[in-house]
């Protein structure tokens, strides 16, 4: 990608349309869902301009990668956000894509999944989960249902099967604060002011079903993309780095020793030539 500046939402939105309009095309199919994925861009600069402060790259990447999975940035839809994350380590502040439960729900049936049940259960409601079968029965015409307790997920597959999860409260927030490198952002959907109705509980709960769902691609994909704001992403690249130039360094040593033992064998060679001139 050349080198390019990013002052306001205009610029973000010449940079995609002049180099990346084509490319935007082909993965909405349609010249018009291209158009308005552009015009979403700006709306969603001109509620978060923090984006402006971002690495240019990371921005338009992460906005490429939405683009890739067919999905739109809008805080109405849900479907997927990019977020400023100050990268501490680096000292400077990058775009993050980050993948919404609508836009999760709209891959799970894209990949076939024939209905999805996603619900918050309430310490007032009437709830029992027994081998395996959830049975709620919330009150929702009350005035208080008390606080939000955990979550649960029902999915019917292709096959006509259906896969459940339920996590409580403790399980779900642990699983935001330890995995997700925006938990605590002003701007991260899992701040409840952010997420009222608790959409990140249900999409936390369905990621997990998505690890018993038949493979598919179109939801390994959208998961890769969306753990790369986890923490544990982080962690392993630094591993791999690290194992790399251990690797890297372990060459240079078998290098070294047999350059190191050639250069002996060559010196005993030359002294014994010696030796056998002078006798």
């Amino acid at each position: 990608m050349k080198s390019v500046t990013i002052k306001n939402e205009t610029d973000l939105k010449k940079v995609l349309a002049s180099q990346y309009q084509k490319q935007i095309e082909n993965y909405f199919g349609d010249k018009k869902k291209a158009l308005k994925f552009l015009s979403s861009v700006v709306s969603s600069v001109q509620r978060v301009p923090q984006l402006l402060e971002c690495e240019p790259t990371t921005l338009i990447n992460s906005f490429i990668r939405m683009a890739e999975l067919g999905l739109m940035p809008s805080d109405v839809s849900g479907e997927a956000y990019v977020l400023p994350y100050k990268n501490k380590k680096k000292g400077i502040t990058e775009a993050q894509f980050q993948l919404g439960y609508q836009g999760l729900v709209t891959l799970f049936y894209r990949a076939g999944i024939k209905s999805i049940i996603a619900e918050i259960v309430y310490s007032k409601d009437k709830f029992s989960y027994k081998n395996g079968k959830i049975n709620h029965e919330p009150d929702v015409f009350a005035e208080d249902r008390g606080e939000p307790i955990g979550a649960y997920v029902i999915i019917e597959t292709p096959q006509g099967g259906k896969i459940s999860k339920v996590m409580n409260k403790k399980e779900i927030l642990r699983i935001g604060q330890k995995f997700s490198k925006s938990f605590s952002s002003s701007f991260s959907p899992w701040n409840p002011k952010n997420d009222p109705e608790l959409w990140m509980w249900k999409k936390t709960v369905l990621k997990q079903v998505a690890k018993l769902v038949p493979k598919s691609d179109v939801i390994f994909n959208a998961l890769n993309e969306d753990n790369k704001d986890s923490i544990i992403t982080d962690q392993r690249l630094k591993l791999a780095m690290e194992q790399s130039k251990n690797i890297t360094m372990g060459k240079l040593v078998k290098k070294d020793e047999k350059e190191s033992k050639d250069k002996k064998d060559k010196d005993k060679k030359e002294a014994s030539k010696n030796n056998d001139i002078q006798e």
